[in-house]
């Protein structure tokens, strides 16, 4: 029974405890682990039917063929002679049945041996259909279990996404006083507008906020806003504007800093971009604004021409970039001479469940967010405009430029060919479709003109699926690039990186930018391998699995491929398959061949004996560097050795192989 209406209105309508975020983050990890393992458990669900689908096609074979001895059987029954057949009963053999003389064999019919057999067979194989339909019947249960599963899964994600969440306001209404005394302080009239305050942001992201958001307030009263008498000439209200809004746009928070001021200067810009000898006056003069813009985030640029308590420190927008980076968002700007400047802090909801494409490039499985590919599609080839220089798509009445994602992405290290895991097998496509593009929006995706450079179209070799997966973050010892998300753990274990398409974008249009070229005026090469093996290969030859890692990690780290083999005849095995090789890094003591023998190996080898070998051992006295050197080898180091000068030593002997040849 329900309780009075006196004492239920004495309760308060929800009660509130505290929680520790780390607890709640511990929380949200396990939840990944659960949704790693449905996806494992899906994987196997999906392989029991196609078990048992092969099941079933064998059972109908073999029915087939119980049903041709039945029809034999049968035949044998009622064939004249088959009184004169030996008859098997109660393991006795008889040519004549019992009572054969008591009864016609019109009325007594005689059972052979066969046809026992037979109808036992046909007995087991009705159970064993029965066992089928109700395996098939289980699977089908299970597959609704793991649908209800993974609903749960989702509200429970929901629901814990919420938990930890509070209003964006509770930063936002601190910046109103902010503004108030900058205003009384400088005597430059400002007014701030808040929209979004009630927007549920994550709590451990809302913290880390505050500072970007305050850089950007003070960078848009300072920089931005005019002074009264300017903005009295220029027409414009004397009390300047800010505004800080914010909006849910898919699964994504997108925070912006505005203000009516004079827009963002370039030619300052470009002038600063000259004093610090960043770039040439050419290359400013040929420098959009966006490749302008970006390098307003690099550390130590500002175009203050004073020093004073808001600009000129030494302290810019690297700040606001820096934190957008660590809270996996990222930060763009819009500015229009005499307009105003808009910055846009964009920040997944969550950082550990999101929809991933999964894609092949090669032989390389790669995921990508969901959330930021604006559309999927396989093209026409009449979409497709192919240029000496750059192929076109036709893309909503707009021509896109097409780059094939295996061509903008560079490898250090050989990836191992490893059998296909079910999880990663794709549905084949007709031989006269095109390879699958992704549109990616780089900013706003408003339409602009027929030639936009904000859409991009990135051509993978085959689509696999789109799931719901966990993102790991990697580990301390690898360096990924930024636009590197972390990894996913699929259903089989299978782990493969996860891309976020905004971030590849601004990664690959800064690289262009560095070069002083535009990405639509350098299409990649048309032998995608030589984008792919343009870093120099090392081959690395070591027995201790710990210094070969060791040494391939500093090797990567300084921009090399590298290979690894656990003595001379693997190594001579990756030389055979690997010619692009360009130096050997071996050690002495090894099992099955020893880096002396390796060495005498190389020399018979004219094309081998042309690859510089550098000897790195423990061992250090002169009969074993004399007969290493006698042996063919370019150059000979000992354990422990200093890793700069080593990589010095590797880049000298490269680059005279390289001028030799």
């Amino acid at each position: 029974p329900s309780p009075p209406a006196s004492i239920a209105s004495s309760f308060p309508s929800s009660l509130t405890v505290r929680v520790d975020t780390q607890r709640l983050a511990r929380l949200e990890n396990q939840l990944g682990e659960l949704t790693i393992n449905r996806n494992g458990l899906a994987l196997q669900t999906n392989q029991i039917r196609l078990g048992l689908k092969e099941l079933v096609s064998r059972f109908e074979r073999v029915r087939a063929t119980v049903e041709q001895l039945q029809g034999v059987s049968d035949q044998i029954l009622i064939a004249p002679e088959r009184q004169r057949q030996p008859v098997v009963m109660g393991g006795f053999t008889s040519s004549r049945p019992p009572m054969a003389l008591d009864f016609d064999s019109l009325e007594m019919d005689t059972y052979t041996a066969l046809y026992t057999h037979t109808q036992t067979l046909l007995e087991e194989m009705v159970q064993l259909e029965e066992a089928a339909a109700d395996i098939s019947l289980f699977n089908r249960q299970t597959d609704q279990l793991l649908g209800q599963h993974r609903k749960m899964l989702s509200q429970v994600q929901d629901d814990l996404m919420y938990a930890r969440m509070v209003p964006l306001g509770q930063v936002l209404n601190r910046f109103p006083r902010v503004l108030r005394d900058l205003s009384n302080t400088y005597g430059k009239p400002a007014e701030l507008t808040l929209e979004g305050t009630a927007l549920l942001v994550d709590k451990a992201v809302l913290e880390k906020l505050y500072d970007p958001l305050l850089h950007l307030l003070r960078n848009g009263f300072d920089h931005g806003l005019e002074s009264p008498e300017e903005r009295w000439r220029q027409g414009k209200p004397k009390i300047g504007q800010i505004t800080i809004g914010a909006c849910y746009r898919g699964r994504q928070i997108d925070i912006e800093v505005s203000d009516d001021g004079r827009g963002i200067d370039l030619a300052r810009i470009g002038q600063q971009l000259i004093d610090l000898g960043w770039l040439s006056a050419a290359e400013v003069d040929t420098a959009t604004a966006e490749q302008l813009y970006r390098y307003m985030f690099e550390p130590g640029f500002s175009t203050a021409q004073q020093v004073s308590d808001l600009s000129g420190r030494g302290v810019g927008l690297d700040v606001v970039q820096d934190q957008m980076q660590r809270l996996k968002g990222t930060v763009t700007v819009q500015s229009m001479p005499g307009a105003g400047t808009r910055f846009t802090l964009s920040l997944p909801m969550t950082l550990s469940i999101v929809n991933l494409l999964i894609c092949f490039v090669g032989s390389t499985p790669i995921a990508f967010r969901s959330d930021s590919i604006t559309e999927i599609l396989v093209p026409q080839l009449q979409q497709l405009n192919q240029q000496p220089d750059q192929t076109w798509l036709t893309w909503r009445d707009r021509q896109v430029p097409v780059y094939g994602l295996g061509n903008l992405l560079s490898y250090r290290c050989l990836r191992p060919e490893l059998p296909l895991s079910q999880v990663l097998a794709a549905v084949p496509s007709p031989a006269d479709w095109e390879a699958p593009v992704l549109i990616l929006s780089r900013g706003d995706s408003a339409l602009g003109p027929v030639l936009d450079h904000r859409f991009f179209a990135i051509q993978v070799d085959r689509l696999v699926t789109e799931q719901e997966s966990v993102i790991k973050p990697f580990g301390t010892a690898l360096s990924p690039p930024p636009y590197a998300y972390g990894c996913t753990v699929l259903g089989d274990g299978s782990v493969i990186p996860v891309i976020d398409g905004q971030a590849f974008l601004d990664d690959l249009l800064s690289r262009s930018a560095v070069s002083g070229l535009e990405i639509v005026d350098a299409p990649p090469p048309n032998n995608s391998q030589a984008t792919l093996h343009s870093a120099a290969t090392v081959l690395v030859v070591d027995d201790a699995v710990t210094s070969r890692r060791t040494l391939a990690l500093s090797l990567e780290r300084a921009g090399y491929r590298v290979l690894q083999a656990r003595d001379g005849q693997e190594a001579l095995e990756h030389l055979e398959q690997t010619p692009t090789v360009g130096l050997i890094v071996c050690d002495i003591e090894m099992p099955n061949m020893n880096g002396f023998e390796f060495l005498t190996a190389r020399r018979q080898d004219s094309a081998l004996a042309q690859i510089p070998t550098l000897m790195l051992t423990s061992r250090s006295n002169d009969k074993h560097r004399w007969l290493a050197m006698q042996l063919g080898a370019t150059d000979y180091f000992s354990k422990p050795y200093l890793e700069q000068e080593f990589l010095s030593a590797i880049a000298t002997h490269l680059q005279a192989a390289a001028q030799s040849t």
